[in-house]
């Protein structure tokens, strides 16, 4: 375990015994503020995800107990109402998110949330639900993971070798260079993405073909909102992030997404929501998404909000295994002290 964890569990620890967390979630609450949480992927910790992208099934149940005692969890459609339901039995609101649409959800996440009869919304992409493909992410930790020694001289692609000779060269665990390789590549448009991982596929001898299925399909999704606890949102048709595309592509994005999601009867025409792939968006693109008929979008940007909040650029809090294993680093990762 990194010595920054084990202190921020020992630290964690003692605010939670202190009764520090209580005083600051009913500060929030008297401040009528609402909680979003952004959760990816509930899966076993054996798996190959980037640690800032999963919760373990058993610590997913442990947030929700804790979450039943402290909290009126609620649903994502809730806060387009004037007064949100913050307060309501001396309890702050919070609302589960979920980004992706991950299979893992279904198999994981969704039996639990049925245990303990809690809300939540998924954002879809809707053009990899029900389908075999994958986020350029995984193919990049899928190349990665397998990796052979390198033969530069295979590279068929002149144009992107600064490029790949920077991901070629990254050093240190396994851990540090996806992470690393994902954040530097980000920064491209998806197409010259995908001539990098053509390229990488190329030098390290690693077939880019993936293996089963990734994403949620609709039966699946039929089912769970059926349930009356799951609902949905778009997270755009192809993952890309907005600010890389121009504005054409930008409503295009919004709209088919959309359109998909009325048309399959997964969304309420009411209320549809929307989430910004990697959080990335721009006074500009809230702005379309309010002209392409949403009514409201989550970002990434970290924090509670208040019931007067721009409802097309809600803050919440990420959460991941390495910083919300325990209860008390949960809390304490919640109400802001760690």
């Amino acid at each position: 375990m990194k010595t920054s964890i084990l202190f921020k569990k020992i630290f964690s620890s003692v605010l939670f015994k202190s009764g520090s967390v209580d005083n600051k979630i009913s500060q929030l609450c008297a401040q009528d503020l609402t909680l979003i949480l952004m959760y990816h992927r509930v899966v076993p910790a054996d798996q190959l995800v980037q640690a800032g992208m999963y919760v373990s099934p058993a610590t997913f149940e442990s947030h929700l107990i804790f979450l039943a005692k402290y909290f009126n969890v609620v649903p994502l459609n809730s806060l387009t109402v004037k007064k949100n339901r913050a307060g309501i039995r001396g309890k702050p609101s919070c609302v589960l998110t979920f980004d992706d649409g991950w299979q893992d959800f279904y198999e994981y996440a969704y039996p639990l949330l049925v245990k303990y009869q809690l809300p939540a919304t998924v954002f879809l992409p809707t053009e990899f639900i029900g389908t075999g493909k994958q986020f350029w992410t995984d193919c990049f930790a899928g190349l990665l993971s397998h990796r052979q020694a390198t033969i530069p001289e295979k590279l068929s692609c002149p144009d992107i070798l600064p490029v790949v000779a920077y991901l070629d060269g990254l050093q240190g665990s396994f851990a540090k260079r996806l992470e690393a390789g994902i954040e530097y590549l980000k920064k491209y448009p998806l197409s010259k993405i995908e001539k990098v991982l053509a390229g990488l596929s190329e030098i390290w001898q690693v077939d880019l073909a993936g293996s089963g299925r990734n994403f949620l399909n609709w039966a699946e999704i039929a089912e769970m909102k059926d349930s009356g606890l799951i609902s949905f949102g778009s997270h755009t048709v192809n993952h890309q992030i907005l600010t890389t595309l121009d504005n054409t592509a930008i409503k295009n994005e919004l709209i088919a997404s959309r359109k998909e999601l009325l048309q399959r009867n997964v969304v309420d025409s009411s209320c549809v929501s929307f989430c910004y792939p990697n959080g990335n968006h721009t006074k500009e693109i809230a702005a379309m998404v309010r002209s392409a008929g949403y009514h409201l979008a989550v970002t990434t940007r970290k924090g509670w909000n208040r019931a007067d909040a721009d409802k097309f650029t809600l803050k919440r809090i990420g959460i991941h295994e390495d910083m919300t294993s325990t209860p008390a680093l949960f809390a304490c990762r919640i109400a802001g002290l760690i």
